[in-house]
């Protein structure tokens, strides 16, 4: 070996063991919109803490039913709003002194001392929405408003669709390591063992939206059947999917990827499958399964792998490196 190649495999083995103590060197939290929990599951009336970014929040739903979400700690003698805290009417009461405050994170009241001035006894609201059933909030690491609206997401028409599970993983990376996969076309045909390695027919980028569209072909009971995988990015941390397999089977599904600490995310999967219109819903349901089974053995991965800027890359790897210039947008770093 040359002097220059033996130099060159230093600086890589010490480049793998660097990377390797810190297996993720980018930035872990990303700005944008992303999922706190279902509709469904908060009650009105209801009070619970929250997590996400490595940052405290509670989480509540007025009686009038309108969702509020503000940093955890109240600003008296910094007890958590989320642990005892109640809802009293449109406001949230502190369990230790009282102090209430309305969802825009105002107090409106310290009830034993009505003199008071409250205008800058407040706590940091965060802004929320709700769309297609799932409750979403916007993050900044600097507390800054919305850079972007929440990008619309597909919807099933109603009556010919159903909603048939969710199922949640919590995976030891980050969000970039996870989002990565949807580009990631090699992947589908060694890992999950698809008939064919996918072709990337559309990667289309517009500010925070992302659409992504491969075909492939699949085995199925029927024989080879062509399909596809039609992805829409509604920034970093949202995705809505499209999955079809000729007319055997279609779901539709939102993909939520939620940083909770530095290197721990959650992924939740949101699926409808269709009724009418194709040869067997059974199938549908069968497809369901078959993206959880695959998202197992995504998560081995995930768990363990590490995150190379600069990836010895081969054709046929998919859009990975536009992928990622893309998802440098959503960092806060340097601004």
């Amino acid at each position: 070996m040359s002097i220059a190649g033996a130099m060159c495999g230093k600086e890589w083995t010490a480049l793998r063991l660097g990377v390797a103590m810190s297996r993720f060197p980018h930035e872990p939290f990303g700005y944008g919109w992303y999922q706190v929990c279902h509709g469904d599951s908060l009650a009105k009336g209801e009070v619970r803490p929250f997590r996400a970014f490595g940052h405290d929040f509670v989480l509540w739903r007025s009686a009038m039913g309108a969702p509020s979400l503000l940093d955890a700690h109240c600003p008296h003698l910094g007890a958590h709003l989320g642990h005892g805290g109640r809802v009293d009417g449109e406001r949230l009461r502190c369990p230790f002194h009282g102090w209430t405050f309305d969802g825009a994170g105002a107090c409106v009241a310290v009830p034993y001392s009505p003199d008071a001035p409250l205008d800058r006894r407040r706590v940091v609201s965060w802004p929320v929405a709700q769309q297609g059933g799932i409750l979403f909030a916007w993050w900044h690491p600097r507390g800054e408003a919305p850079r972007f609206e929440l990008v619309r997401l597909d919807e099933p028409a109603r009556g010919e669709w159903s909603r048939y599970r969710r199922h949640r993983w919590s995976v030891a990376s980050v969000w970039q390591e996870l989002q990565e996969n949807l580009v990631d076309s090699a992947h589908f045909r060694y890992l999950h063992g698809v008939q064919s390695l996918p072709a990337v027919e559309r990667f289309e980028a517009d500010g925070p939206v992302l659409e992504i569209k491969m075909s492939q072909d699949f085995m199925t009971p029927r024989g080879v059947q062509p399909g596809f995988i039609a992805t829409r990015l509604a920034g970093p941390y949202v995705a809505s999917v499209r999955f079809s397999i000729g007319s055997l089977a279609e779901i539709r599904f939102v993909t939520a990827v939620t940083p909770i600490e530095r290197e721990g995310v959650s992924l939740e999967l949101s699926f409808s499958a269709r009724l009418g219109g194709i040869d067997s819903p059974d199938m549908s349901l069968a497809l369901i399964d078959e993206v959880i089974r695959q998202v197992d053995q995504d998560v081995v991965i995930w768990n363990n792998k590490v995150h190379w800027p600069q990836p010895m890359l081969a054709p046929g790897d998919g859009s990975i490196m536009r992928f990622r210039r893309w998802t440098e947008q959503f960092s806060a770093l340097g601004d």
